[in-house]
């Protein structure tokens, strides 16, 4: 069956119950919701996405300042807690659940366009993002979960010339950005970090090549 119960702005902290989300009252958390749903269906097939951490950083990371501090701390939290949302997870979940941790793409790239201030924005960004990325991966390794590389799908470390439209010579991985989020469109859909269609579809295409080729 098909639940949609993804809330605005969650964090590592808030899923847990740590802190207050926007759509759940506790003891009601996405997290109790999931693993209810994972007992409920242990003996079936299914895949497990794990998308969280960049809630904890995003509002670190602006247009005219990367706060170092707070990305940190960011980090921190999620060092911290995730561990725990994986253990619950794959407790509650049926020896037919593959699960498949993402890493993150950084639309923050889309800054460098915003003139050399915008570059130094973008490095930053990049650099913070790629500390949350390092231990993500590092969680869901000592969890035994299969780790989705979208940095590398978006790739996000390429810094080759390259032609973009309206624009002119940008770098490879800013272009991705772009191209692969909202970040560069206008108004009333954009800029927003959010991906488009292109973006989801890669990130889609990077799960499906962990997933087993028989169940």
């Amino acid at each position: 069956d098909m639940r949609e119960i993804g809330c605005p702005g969650e964090t590592v902290q808030s899923i847990l119950g740590q802190l207050k989300d926007a759509c759940y009252a506790l003891p009601i958390t996405q997290l109790s919701i999931a693993t209810d749903h994972l007992h409920a269906h242990r003996g079936e097939v299914g895949v497990v996405t794990i998308d969280l951490g960049f809630n904890n950083i995003r509002p670190c990371l602006k247009p005219t300042l990367t706060n170092e501090s707070c990305v940190s701390q960011g980090v921190a939290a999620v060092q911290k807690d995730l561990p725990t949302i994986m253990s619950r997870l794959q407790r509650a979940a049926g020896p037919l659940v593959h699960f498949v941790g993402l890493e993150y793409s950084d639309p923050f790239l889309a800054y460098y366009l915003d003139g050399s201030s915008g570059r130094v924005i973008a490095q930053q960004g990049l650099v913070a993002m790629n500390e949350m990325n390092s231990v993500l991966g590092s969680v869901f390794r000592v969890s035994a979960v299969s780790v989705a590389d979208v940095p590398a799908a978006f790739l996000s470390d390429s810094v080759r010339p390259v032609t973009m439209a309206n624009v002119g010579t940008v770098p490879e991985n800013v272009a991705r950005a772009c191209a692969g989020s909202w970040m560069c469109t206008p108004p009333p859909f954009g800029p927003d970090d959010h991906p488009n269609n292109v973006g989801y579809l890669i990130i889609a295409r990077a799960v499906v090549a962990l997933l087993p080729r028989t169940w």
